[in-house]
């Protein structure tokens, strides 16, 4: 009968210790990456839950106002707050549509102080600034969509 050369006797004792070391390295690496990943997506859905309340801040004062044009100071502070929440963040959103929005809201309650609520420049100013929001409005949505 033939024996096992001492060899590779030694070939597998030096072997299957490396392959076990290996084995529990590959698994280390593996959950690290699983934990980077994890911590990363929760980074993520965070940022997005921060942007979609940002932009929810904005636009319920937003929507507020059309209603409280006989009041409308607490309401434009609210607006214009919620608007410097967004600047600070979407830097291309505040430069166009939330500067829209504001613009046309300041028109609004300018030509509603000189004028009756049912003045067609009243009436105009409102579809105007109602068109802005709802512009700001699709802005948002594609933002959170691209997101």
């Amino acid at each position: 009968m033939g024996s096992t050369p001492a060899y590779i006797t030694a070939l597998v004792a030096f072997l299957g210790p490396l392959g076990a070391l290996a084995g529990v390295w590959l698994t280390a690496a593996r959950t690290d990456r699983r934990f980077v990943q994890e911590r990363d997506d929760r980074r993520f859905e965070k940022a997005k839950e921060l942007q979609q309340e940002r932009f929810a801040k904005f636009l319920v004062p937003a929507r507020q106002l059309t209603s409280s044009l006989d009041s409308p100071d607490s309401v434009l502070e609210s607006l214009r707050e919620a608007a410097a929440h967004v600047e600070l963040h979407e830097q291309d959103l505040a430069d166009g549509p939330l500067q829209e929005v504001l613009t046309a809201a300041d028109r609004l309650l300018l030509v509603r102080q000189r004028n009756g609520a049912a003045s067609q420049v009243v009436v105009e100013a409102g579809l105007e600034y109602r068109n802005a929001v709802e512009a700001a409005r699709s802005s948002m949505k594609e933002l959170l969509r691209a997101a």
